[in-house]
């Protein structure tokens, strides 16, 4: 599971602001920066909780929601709450 994340994510973009290294992830209407950090510990577990900055650089709105690799689709799949999980396919950039 690892390695398969380590390879899908190898030539993705990395947003460097306020000090911090993010991901974009993005579908058909909204994205998301979610740092790097949450992939690492996303590689040795199923799940992760994560803090969901909306797309825009400068905004303070954030918000919690889960994270979870699909291994087998080779997809990143983002719950944009804690407490309804239904989580939605996301690409990175």
């Amino acid at each position: 599971m690892k390695a398969s994340l380590q390879e899908y994510l190898s030539n993705k973009k990395v947003y460097q602001f306020r000090g911090k290294s993010y991901y974009k992830l993005y579908d058909y209407k909204e994205s998301y920066y979610i740092e790097t950090a949450i992939f690492d510990k996303l590689s040795t577990s199923g799940t992760q909780e994560v803090s969901l900055e909306r797309n825009s650089q400068y905004s303070s709105r954030s918000a919690k929601g889960m994270i979870k690799w699909d291994p087998l689709q080779q997809r990143i799949l983002l719950s944009q709450s804690k407490i309804r999980l239904y989580y939605k396919p996301f690409e990175v950039e």
